[in-house]
């Protein structure tokens, strides 16, 4: 790693024996290094610009690939604002200009780019909310199918288990995905210390955490004198609310997508989670737990950063979140819980005893390729090019940097600059790491070293040890592959207006109380009526003609 080297001049005041006077006094120089972000940028780029050409793949002719996407916290965004895309260029012969739009207006942006001629479109564009779908039926992408040839390694990336998740509504395949490696993300976190005080162990069955949550509810725990503050349990949700019940509706045995709409039953047939046999029995279970105040008022509405407030502050008593959220243990005590510790558990076992958590969303689209390239006669270049990012020599670049400026090489095994990581993943991504804007190939190696600072397991302090445990350990047995959200043209017709402005307002009204749960099946058939009963048939033949 090369460091700023900064010179102080350190006096050493040297008594003369003479008295004449005193000796003059000498001057050593001590060196200092001291760390710096830009510095390492810097080194990073003029490294890039010597990399010899990939024995792998090498474009003699060049390569120019222009593309439209989306940025967001303050990456770099010129060509030379780090050093991943003067790397490929070197490595590759490939030149990706991309042209950088913040998120909000993005769609617009989109929007307006189709609107010109295909030969005008860039090369590949990033679809995010515009829709995958939306494009493919204007003929603005490629399908890729017929090039899956041409990317062996990113097939072996994604894997077999997970390639329904890479597929499109119709079945066709339109991306270029980025693919994580790290199957964990969260967890059920619960106060050590607060076990400790009702005498008892991590929860194991339903009755156990109902036991727990009330005890939490009960017993002023928090010790400030209010019986009445202790929160017993948050989910976190989306920015709707709608997935907020994730974790308990787990418990119920309804392995349900990401989006919670829909699930696989155990006959095989796909449907939204409302017709599983066991919802009804989950509603009026949670209609329960929210009349007995262990779901709170509002519980529809926690996000990650009030869950993390709440954790800190000495309210909460469980929670699924983020596993790294195990470090609001600092907060808690910083706050005066001198006792107060946040450890991960197995999550919540139901009655029936399930016990399952959502897999993290291995597979996310990134990049569609145009109409405009496949006129151009781009095509298979490209998909070449983005295959070479998923091998070994690509995930090392986008994983680790180059060896000798940001990593070195211990038995074998890349290791980053402890430095980089020491901030976790701060540093690690500004110098333009892991660089999320376009994806790619990230390793669990890389993600450990920068979640942990670079320690060992075995140098991880306790607080550490719990974060670890909740993402490598005690989830392995209960993860599953969440269901693909099958993006028909009907779903996409209905789903604000009878999904999330519909059944899951009218879920949550359940839940309140505020109508019965005959009231709401009732009204469930009215949205059935009105849409819902195509948005599952559409999903289900969809699903019978894949599967």
């Amino acid at each position: 790693m090369k460091k700023r080297r900064l010179t102080m001049l350190v006096a050493l005041a040297v008594l003369g024996a003479s008295l004449c006077g005193c000796q003059s006094i000498p001057e050593e120089k001590v060196e200092m290094e001291v760390f710096r972000v830009e510095d390492v940028n810097r080194s990073l780029i003029a490294a890039a610009k010597q990399l010899p050409k990939s024995g792998t793949l090498y474009f003699e002719d060049g390569l120019e690939i222009t593309g439209l996407g989306v940025t967001y916290d303050n990456r770099p965004t010129a060509f030379e604002g780090c050093y991943y895309f003067p790397a490929i260029e070197a490595l590759t012969g490939a030149h990706v200009a991309i042209d950088w739009q913040e998120s909000e207006g993005y769609n617009s942006t989109v929007a307006a780019t189709l609107l010109g001629s295909r030969s005008e479109l860039p090369d590949i564009l990033n679809p995010t909310d515009f829709g995958v779908m939306e494009l493919a039926d204007d003929g603005m992408i490629v399908a890729l199918d017929a090039y899956l040839d041409l990317m062996p390694d990113i097939i072996a990336a994604v894997g077999e288990e997970h390639m329904e998740a890479w597929r499109a509504s119709d079945g066709h395949i339109y991306t270029i995905p980025s693919v994580s490696t790290v199957q964990g993300s969260f967890s059920m976190l619960v106060r050590r210390d607060w076990l400790a005080a009702l005498k008892m162990d991590a929860p194991e069955s339903w009755e156990d955490w109902l036991a727990y949550w009330r005890g939490v509810r009960d017993n002023d725990l928090n010790g400030n004198g209010d019986r009445g503050d202790e929160i017993p349990l948050a989910l976190a949700a989306s920015a709707d609310g709608e997935r907020c019940l994730t974790q308990l509706m787990n418990a119920f045995g309804i392995a349900a997508s990401n989006d919670t709409q829909f699930c696989v039953l155990d006959d095989g047939s796909y449907t939204m989670v409302y017709e599983h046999p066991r919802y009804a029995e989950f509603l009026e279970a949670m209609a329960g737990l929210y009349a007995e105040g262990i779901l709170v008022e509002g519980y529809e509405g926690f996000t990650y950063n009030s869950i993390d407030q709440a954790m800190g502050d000495n309210t909460l008593g469980s929670a699924m979140t983020f596993a790294a959220s195990c470090g609001q243990t600092e907060a808690l005590r910083a706050g005066g819980a001198a006792d107060g510790f946040w450890i991960s558990v197995a999550p919540v076992a139901g009655p029936h005893g399930d016990r399952m958590i959502q897999e993290r969303e291995l597979i996310s689209p990134m990049w569609c390729v145009t109409a405009g390239a496949l006129e151009r006669g781009k095509v298979e270049d490209i998909v070449r090019f983005f295959n070479w990012c998923y091998t070994a020599e690509g995930a090392n670049l986008y994983n680790y940097g180059i060896e000798g400026v940001s990593y070195r090489m211990e038995d074998g095994n890349p290791v980053l600059d402890k430095e980089l990581v020491a901030n976790g993943f701060g540093d690690y991504r500004a110098v333009g790491i892991n660089y999320e804007p376009f994806g790619g190939y990230w390793l669990k190696d890389a993600y450990m070293q920068c979640l942990f600072g670079g320690k060992s397991q075995e140098n991880l302090t306790d607080i550490q040890t719990e974060t670890y445990k909740a993402l490598f350990e005690l989830n392995d047995d209960y993860f599953y592959v969440q269901p693909l959200t099958v993006e028909t043209a009907s779903y996409v017709r209905y789903r604000t207006t009878l999904i999330t402005e519909g059944v899951c307002k009218l879920r949550d009204r359940a839940i309140r109380g505020e109508i019965s749960q005959a009231e709401f099946w009732t009204e469930y058939a009215r949205l059935r009526e009105a849409g819902l009963d195509s948005v599952i048939a559409d999903a289900e033949a969809y699903f019978a003609e894949r599967m």
